[in-house]
């Protein structure tokens, strides 16, 4: 039985908490999500392998609208704008991909800078169960300078 954690590094914006995030990932084999991460614009969400968007928060939305079978991630690439997901919709979408493409494992380390930026706080409660459940089997290292009060709530360290 391991015994897993939660480490929450708190900064203002250019304390270097992306550099600390970078280093990290240089040293360590791990999973790690940028805090301007991006998934190619083009991708059908529901058709991205391995990965059921049912579980996203809002991909209800798409379904009443008649679009789960369409929507794209959305975003730019080299220049071109592709019409899909808000940047927020995008962070929530990479960090359930994460969830989902883990729960095989155990004893990873899964490091997040920023996973709460553009996200709305109606997500919060969906990010919060989310990551309980990363914690029970990884090893979590995120950087924030956002919901600092409930990161601390949550961390171990």
């Amino acid at each position: 039985v391991y015994n897993m954690t939660i480490t929450v590094c708190v900064g203002p914006s250019g304390s270097g908490k992306t550099t600390f995030m970078e280093d990290v990932h240089k040293m360590h084999k791990c999973t790690y999500i940028r805090q301007y991460h991006s998934i190619r614009p083009y991708i059908t969400v529901s058709k991205i392998p391995n990965f059921d968007p049912t579980q996203l928060p809002f991909w209800d939305t798409y379904v009443k609208e008649g679009k789960a079978d369409t929507i794209q991630a959305g975003g730019t690439l080299a220049g071109k704008f592709t019409a899909g997901f808000s940047g927020g919709q995008r962070k929530l979408l990479l960090f359930e991909l994460i969830y989902q493409r883990t729960q095989g494992y155990e004893n990873m380390l899964i490091c997040l800078d920023e996973p709460f930026s553009g996200v709305t706080d109606d997500f919060v409660p969906f990010f919060k169960q989310r990551l309980k459940a990363l914690g029970e089997k990884h090893n979590i290292l995120l950087v924030t300078n956002d919901h600092v009060d409930l990161l601390k709530e949550m961390a171990d360290n």
